[in-house]
């Protein structure tokens, strides 16, 4: 079947389509670019006649040389090399783009020009760096990953790269900060490591994140004292960290390799040997810092101010005298008084001055503080023996408390001593969401919750306890 007007179809096609479309005569000349073509090229052909070399600018990705089309002769298909880039001539703008390269004849077959047909693939090599990217560095710190470390390990192994250090690090508080405050805090934690050590290296210098909380330097040319230094200047740096809900730190180990005879990898593991001596020696100074920051910063944050603290624990010691409690259990009780809500570190500070009624999704946020006490005090051995009472001490007596919904005896005698002596407190002090009550309507409220939310013998010891201050203060 014949089609009416097959040639002015041709060319609306031609227009349309979303590669661009070139036409060049024998001679080099540019008879027809399509829309596309001009779009990519950045030139408009008013005439035909144009040389190609003046509207195509391609170069070659590599070298940078200029790439021109070889137009020679009759040619069945020429593939134009992958990810030339194209520079467009009113933007200055470069694209990755692919083609191909035609000769076209007339009717009885004669040899007329070319037909040049590109492609933007800008998309596809931005998705291959992206791959390269991802394949040799770590996506959250934006480091090396540990496949590219291994690699260069074995690159910087030549012997003109000596003196080559290596320094191996594992950030301190981790776990904690991903328990206590999220995972997201975690990896601002690791992130705000890798900036410090990109802060103190060279440019030339492999910085690597080899595990969860691992990392490592490479230093070619830099000998133990220069590495000493680098290791120095981290530390200082971290210590100068003052934004953070933890204090930031890193233990770090460092090694030399000074003679091509001595295998790097045993260089490795001496530096990581060195890490884990040093995060030994630290450790126990490191978490208490921790531990001490994070208390000193729950005064602001959730205005559990040292008064409240001295006052319970005043109060409590002297019901554990009152009840005849051993030493251990007087210690325990001393320092939960002052730590028992350090789980309210983690919670939004909106919600704990809120001065409104809680609604659903905010009580159960802030019901969490139990256990992330719990979290934080077993993370230091120097509190572990705490963290049990912490969890409890919002259990009730009747079982309806949290978070475990333990019964009576079950729950600690400290943390059943605490739950009420912490909200006597509450209620003669006050809060963000209520007015402090007399000390007599505090009593009266204590009482009425005996059997229920509180343990009912310590409520009755608690009270009389208050009642003899009262007299004593009277006579």
């Amino acid at each position: 079947m014949k089609i009416p007007n097959l040639e002015h179809l041709s060319y609306l096609a031609l227009c349309a389509l979303s590669d661009g479309v070139i036409i060049i005569n024998r001679c080099g000349r540019v008879l027809f670019m399509n829309q596309a073509a001009q779009q990519l090229t950045g030139s408009e052909i008013k005439e035909p006649g144009i040389s190609l070399d003046e509207v195509f600018f391609a170069y070659m990705k590599d070298s940078g040389q200029r790439y021109s089309p070889p137009l020679e002769g009759n040619i069945d298909t020429l593939v134009l090399p992958d990810y030339l880039l194209l520079s467009n001539i009113k933007t200055a703008a470069k694209i990755y783009i692919s083609g191909k390269l035609s000769s076209y004849s007339d009717a009885d077959g004669a040899f007329c020009g070319f037909v040049l047909m590109i492609q933007d693939i800008s998309h596809l090599k931005q998705r291959e760096i992206e791959a390269a990217y991802n394949c040799f560095n770590d996506s959250l710190t934006e480091l090396y990953n540990r496949s590219f470390f291994e690699a260069e390990m074995k690159r910087l192994s030549s012997s003109r790269m000596l003196p080559l250090s290596v320094i191996v690090g594992d950030a301190n508080g981790l776990k904690l900060v991903n328990d206590a405050f999220g995972h997201s805090e975690g990896d601002k934690l690791l992130k705000r490591i890798a900036d410090i050590m990109r802060s103190v290296c060279r440019k030339e210098d492999i910085l690597a994140r080899t595990g969860g909380d691992e990392f490592a330097i490479l230093l070619p040319q830099v000998g133990a004292d220069g590495a000493e230094l680098i290791v120095k200047r981290i530390r200082e740096t971290c210590r100068r960290v003052d934004s953070f809900p933890i204090p930031v730190s890193i233990s770090l180990g460092a090694a030399t390799r000074e003679s091509p005879d001595t295998d790097i990898w045993s260089i490795y593991r001496l530096a990581e040997e060195r890490m884990y001596q040093a995060k030994m020696k630290e450790g126990r100074i490191i978490r208490s810092e921790i531990i001490d920051s994070i208390c000193k910063s729950l005064e602001d944050h959730a205005e559990e101010t040292q008064a409240h603290g001295n006052r319970i624990k005043d109060l409590a010691l002297r019901l554990a005298d009152r009840i005849g409690l051993s030493e251990y259990e007087r210690s325990q009780l001393e320092l939960l008084a002052m730590i028992h809500d350090i789980g309210k570190i983690a919670i939004p500070r909106s919600i704990l001055s809120k001065p409104d009624k809680l609604d659903l999704d905010e009580w159960s946020i802030i019901r969490k503080h139990s256990e992330i006490g719990y979290r934080i005090a077993a993370y230091s051995p120097e509190l572990a023996f705490l963290a049990d009472a912490i969890l409890s001490h919002h259990e009730r007596w009747d079982g309806k408390g949290y978070p475990q919904g333990l019964i009576g005896r079950q729950i600690p005698l400290v943390s059943r001593i605490i739950a009420i002596i912490d909200a006597y407190d509450i209620l003669t002090h006050g809060r963000p969401y209520r007015k402090p009550s007399a000390p007599e309507i505090a009593l009266k409220e204590i009482e009425g919750n005996a059997g229920t939310q509180f343990d009912n013998e310590l409520v009755t010891q608690f009270i009389t306890m208050m009642i003899e201050d009262v007299l004593e203060q009277a006579l």
